[in-house]
């Protein structure tokens, strides 16, 4: 059996005051109260710690006085835990594409890192679909992705425009066929580009597609192609070359947040992403 703290304290209180009633001041209880927590920490401990008598000074035994070292550092360990900070914060795990991990996300920590009550947050990464089907699973708390309608636990759409991200110099001379660079499953930013192109007549346009995602910013980031990216999307050294090359405007793009906790920790997820977000000036629909 454990060993009671009130009756660790009750002895501390004795050996340092050499007295049952002014221990009982100091601890504010009654002297009985003490002696009783010294009897029943002797029988627990079954040793001597207080020699005591009518008429005698108390005072410790030897045994008391080696316990007494001990018992002051339980008192202080006691003290410390419970004034200490939780050792961990809550945890979320986030999942989104490597795109928004590589460049709104970053965003979203740092002023969730504020709070002094900041959750902890882990992130896994994967495509759009991918990452869905994990918060489905249970094995994410919350998913940010471009959207992809109407399904529960959407928590929060913002718009985003799109633009046409690359690295200057882009390798394209004005006439030739403009390359165009794609994930293999990105068909929703495929047809944005396409129906911005179709606006346009005299732009033709090359498509490749990269089977990942880190490749396909790889040769953005070389010069050699372009893609469709939401604003807050861009990370140096790719930046909007539309208006440069003069190609249409790709139009608009909506970014979602799902998730099916409510707790306090992941509405300050939610609404630190949707901070990350207000650059762009856009007001988020909430719900």
């Amino acid at each position: 059996m454990a060993l009671d703290l009130k009756q660790v304290e009750s002895f501390v209180a004795v050996a340092e005051t050499r007295s049952f009633s002014l221990a009982a001041e100091r601890t504010h209880t009654v002297q009985s109260a003490i002696s009783a927590h010294i009897a029943a920490l002797e029988a627990r401990l079954g040793r001597r710690l207080v020699a005591r008598g009518r008429g005698k000074p108390v005072s410790v035994t030897d045994e008391g006085a080696a316990f007494l070292v001990q018992a002051r550092r339980l008192l202080a360990l006691a003290e410390e835990m419970t004034h200490a900070p939780p050792l961990r914060r809550p945890t979320l795990r986030l999942g989104t594409t490597v795109t928004f991990a590589l460049s709104l996300v970053p965003q979203a920590l740092r002023r969730i890192a504020q709070s002094d009550s900041a959750p902890e947050v882990t992130i896994r990464t994967a495509r759009s679909h991918g990452v869905l089907d994990l918060l489905d699973r249970g094995e994410i708390d919350m998913a940010l992705v471009l959207d992809q309608g109407p399904r529960p636990n959407r928590q929060a759409t913002l718009p985003s425009d799109l633009v046409w991200a690359g690295a200057p110099p882009l390798n394209w001379q004005a006439g030739a066929p403009l390359p165009l660079l794609f994930l293999e499953d990105a068909r929703d930013l495929r047809r944005h580009a396409f129906a911005a192109l179709d606006r346009e007549p005299g732009i033709t346009a090359a498509l490749r597609t990269a089977p990942d995602p880190v490749g396909l910013r790889a040769r953005l980031a070389a010069g050699s192609a372009l893609t469709l990216l939401p604003r807050v999307a861009l990370v140096s050294p790719l930046r909007d070359l539309g208006a440069d090359l003069n190609l249409p405007s790709p139009g608009v793009v909506q970014i979602s947040v799902y998730g099916p906790a409510r707790s306090a920790p992941a509405t300050a997820l939610r609404d630190a992403l949707c901070s990350a977000l207000g650059d762009l000036n856009a007001a988020p629909t909430i719900g």
